[in-house]
């Protein structure tokens, strides 16, 4: 595959009828975190702006870069947010109120990261059978290493036909708007479901994200930006149909989905009211986001400088890809930010592409005068507080989403 790809045609529905609605420039890939600040500040960008495709309500991105660049070697890991590691226990209660899970039921988890999902459904019913199908070489070992059994491959029709099994659940949170080919994504699903088989998908829910302005979710590794309709059209074309939608407020506005095959289970009625509340989304309602979005990022800009002219010593927290993109659309590097802190060890140390800021523990915090923490894992926020103010800050913080906003 090449570096960059053009998107022309829908992948639901082949046709080219698009227009592009946010245009965010030249942006370096989010997790490839760099060594030193001077390979950070001069680091490889690359074109970042999202399209909508008028026949399927589809929005992506206007140009896909080779999954092996961001994903062969990742730096996030499940499991070190604890907030995560709770929504995943809430999983299992939810999907084995469907599925009664049985000794022998075999549960595939794709993208599953350092195993973190599939580990809480076997404290509940460890005589599960597991699998862990990521494309990072680094979380797999990982995943293997915590007990976890996991497979280094993208998943697609090629994979389920070697694997040749049938699962009673398939679960892909935050994975399916990484993958540029959806279709071959889906029908590898159909066929790997067994009968009465469950797909748990969760995503950023797009429709939330726009609302709260949320921008900072589009990065090269979110090829989608999902809203129910369009999802509703691939599903038909493999036999498949959303069964239930639940939203929840992990990261920033997530809609889970379970998804059968056609027949198979009852259909909620929440489902048609999810697709019916987007009909208000039009071509001008996208266009006017777009506005806003770059009022909002010019806002943010004024007012963190206002903040350092003032002679504020300013910290981010959260080295998250959201982070970054923020960072990068509002011009904002080590002359206004000291450091970012994060909890992920694999972070610590490196720099944040674009940006020259450094990454650092906690421990920064306790030995450097800190006025603000700039909250740039925002999806996160009350958690985050909460864990600062027990460690003992007692500075303020900054919050820029939906709006600007010190506690």
């Amino acid at each position: 595959m090449k570096e960059v790809t053009q998107v022309i045609n829908c992948p639901i529905t082949n046709d080219s009828e698009r227009f592009t609605y946010i245009d965010l420039g030249e942006m370096p890939l989010v997790n490839n975190l760099l060594d030193t600040r001077e390979e950070s500040l001069d680091c490889k960008k690359y074109p970042l702006a999202v399209q909508y495709f008028t026949k399927s309500k589809l929005s992506c991105l206007t140009e896909n870069i080779d999954p092996n660049l961001m994903f062969s070697q990742y730096s996030y890991k499940s499991g070190v947010v604890k907030a995560y590691a709770d929504h995943c226990k809430e999983m299992f209660w939810f999907v084995d109120t469907y599925l009664d899970l049985k000794e022998g039921d075999k549960i595939l988890d794709i993208g599953g990261n350092d195993g973190t999902l599939l580990k809480s459904f076997l404290e509940k019913k460890p005589y599960l059978d597991v699998l862990n199908i990521d494309a990072s070489t680094n979380l797999t070992d990982l995943s293997r290493e915590r007990g976890i059994p996991a497979i280094n491959k993208f998943w697609g029709v090629e994979t389920a036909e070697t694997l040749n099994k049938k699962f009673k659940l398939i679960t892909s949170t935050n994975v399916f708007q990484h993958t540029p080919p959806i279709a071959d994504f889906t029908e590898a699903i159909s066929m790997s479901l067994d009968d009465k088989g469950i797909w748990c998908l969760e995503f950023p829910y797009w429709k939330t994200n726009m609302q709260t302005l949320q921008f900072d979710q589009i990065y090269h590794e979110h090829v989608y930006f999902y809203l129910v309709e369009p999802l509703k059209q691939l599903f038909d074309k493999f036999g498949l149909e959303i069964i239930k939608a639940v939203r929840y407020p992990i990261h920033g506005g997530t809609l889970r989905l379970l998804i059968s095959k056609k027949g198979d289970w009852y259909v909620c009625d929440g489902v048609q009211k999810l697709i019916d509340e987007e009909q208000s989304i039009d071509q001008k309602y996208y266009e006017d986001w777009g506005e806003v979005i770059e009022e909002h990022i010019s806002d943010c800009n004024g007012f963190l400088r206002m903040l350092k002219a003032d002679g504020s010593n300013i910290i981010g927290f959260g080295a998250a890809a959201k982070g970054c993109i923020f960072l990068n659309s509002a011009k904002i590097d080590d002359a206004i930010l000291d450091v970012v802190i994060d909890d992920t060890d694999l972070k610590q140390g490196k720099f944040i592409p674009g940006t020259g800021i450094q990454i650092k523990d906690r421990t920064y915090i306790n030995e450097n005068k800190v006025d603000y923490i700039l909250i740039l894992a925002h999806n996160f926020k009350d958690v985050i507080i909460e864990s600062l103010r027990n460690d003992g800050y007692v500075g303020k913080f900054i919050i820029l989403f939906p709006q600007i906003k010190i506690i």
